[in-house]
């Protein structure tokens, strides 16, 4: 079962996704198994590990409007033993379309507990 950590700030601007790609590809250097959860939509965590945000078929939008299973979206990174659930700007629309949802604020943790056991630490930007 993974360590899921959240890197979290009201305020824009104050490294939450600098320090989630560098912890991420740090601690995946160690020889851990890490998984970066972008759920920004602006995907600076996505770009940061080299993944063309425009290009990807599914994102962590497709997993909160639970359009798609997580296993389906995550990505390989180039960094070792690393990661992604890439986002992009579809993200935004998401707290709109899941308004009615009953549960709606445990989707993502039921995303990451099915994958809990493929890694070793879940970071959350």
């Amino acid at each position: 079962m993974a360590k899921i950590i959240s890197i979290v700030n009201q305020k824009g601007g104050v490294g939450k996704t600098t320090t989630a790609v560098n912890l991420s590809a740090a601690v995946g250097q160690m020889g851990y198994r890490v998984l970066l959860a972008d759920i920004d939509p602006q995907g600076n965590s996505t770009s940061g590990f080299g993944v063309n945000k425009r290009e990807i078929s599914l994102s962590s939008y497709e997993i909160i409007t639970s359009q798609a299973a997580i296993e389906d979206a995550i990505l390989k990174t180039d960094c070792e033993n690393v990661y992604i659930l890439p986002s992009n700007m579809n993200l935004a629309g998401a707290e709109i379309e899941i308004i009615e949802v009953e549960k709606r604020e445990s989707i993502l943790k039921t995303a990451l507990l099915k994958v809990s056991d493929k890694f070793d630490y879940i970071f959350i930007d």
